[in-house]
């Protein structure tokens, strides 16, 4: 239908053409009877033969007319034309962006052509598939803090009905094992308020210059206690001073997590071990325990919300799932990088490099 902005923009090249051509059209006419006229004037026998000229004059300036004419007629063609292959590409995004404004996320732009308007519709298509990833990233995150919340609380459920209808006594052990189930509620709840900081906008890093070395030793002291009742061996080959700028209470909170990790998958008489070395211009930290490992098709797998390399979901080794997602997100707003090397029954080794 012509109307909208297929309609303005036809009415602004007409407008903008047919003024053109007819203030062309006037001066030419006004110069041809001008010149034609001085022309009489100068050339006195040229008047004897003066209806030749006023005829010739005449057709002069119809041709002009008719010609400006058919050219007004021709730009008010071409500018529909125009401005319907202009308009259809900006109407078909505004269609798709109101069915992704619906929940229809799947709307994508066709697009053709290498200008702006196609770069646009690319724009479009990837904004709408980052929406899809993340609406689907956030129905899997709701399925997950349920399933989470749900094992837990279930758990608690029976046991107060068991104690209610008399089938179970409330004994230290029955008590020591709701407990528990209270403090992985806990924890989720904090793991999950860690996480929502971290990914906020408004999370903002304390940094300054620090000794990476210290910070390294407070978090092994922080967790070494774990490790001798477990009868975990862990060592620390970062001895030099390495000064940079970051946020010593959220690198802690990694080294903590990872060191937490280690010890998990870590039999009795295994080892983990935290080195850090400054190379060129940047920091390059590794921790490596002699572990189960994890399968090699699972290993970029394990910084995802509530992933475990366990399908079935056993709590054998307790945390939420989504300790390694907080530390992916520390580091990285650090400007570092990570990533992880196992293999199973040889171990794991995850590597952390800081720019200096």
């Amino acid at each position: 239908m012509f109307r909208g902005l297929h309609a303005r923009l036809t009415i602004s090249f007409v407008f903008a053409a047919s003024s053109i051509l007819i203030i062309a059209s006037i001066i030419i006419m006004l110069e041809v009877h001008y010149h034609l006229s001085m022309f009489k004037e100068d050339v006195p026998d040229f008047n004897s033969i003066s209806p030749l000229t006023h005829h010739f004059e005449r057709a002069l300036l119809s041709s002009i007319l008719w010609t400006s004419i058919g050219a007004i007629v021709l730009v008010c063609i071409i500018s529909y034309f125009v401005a319907k292959n202009l308009s259809t590409p900006l109407i078909q995004m505004r269609k798709a962006a109101e069915k992704m404004a619906k929940g229809e996320l799947n709307a994508r732009i066709k697009t053709l052509g290498n200008d702006e308007l196609n770069e646009l519709g690319l724009s479009l298509n990837q904004l709408a598939s980052q929406l899809q990833l993340q609406e689907s990233a956030r129905k899997n995150m709701t399925s997950d803090i349920a399933h989470e919340l749900r094992t837990p609380l279930a758990t608690i459920k029976s046991h107060l009905e068991a104690f209610e209808d008399g089938v179970f006594h409330p004994t230290p052990e029955r008590i020591q094992s709701l407990k528990e189930e209270i403090e992985r509620l806990i924890l989720l709840v904090q793991d999950l308020e860690h996480l929502t900081a971290m990914e906020s906008p408004q999370s903002v890093l304390k940094l300054k210059q620090e000794d990476l070395s210290k910070v390294i030793s407070r978090s092994i002291n922080a967790v070494s206690g774990s490790y001798v009742q477990k009868g975990v061996k862990l060592e620390s080959n970062s001895k030099v001073p390495i000064e940079l700028n970051l946020d010593a209470k959220r690198i802690t909170q990694v080294f903590i997590n990872l060191l937490t990790n280690g010890l998990k998958y870590t039999p009795a008489d295994g080892k983990v071990t935290v080195s850090a070395k400054q190379v060129n211009d940047h920091v390059h930290i590794t921790v490596k325990d002699t572990g189960k490992g994890i399968p090699k098709e699972e290993v970029e797998q394990v910084f995802e919300r509530f992933y475990r390399s366990e399908k079935s979901r056993n709590r054998e080794f307790g945390g939420s799932g989504i300790g390694l997602t907080i530390v992916k997100r520390i580091v990285e707003a650090h400007g570092g990088q990570i990533w992880i090397e196992s293999e199973l029954g040889k171990g794991t080794e995850v590597h952390i490099r800081f720019s200096k």
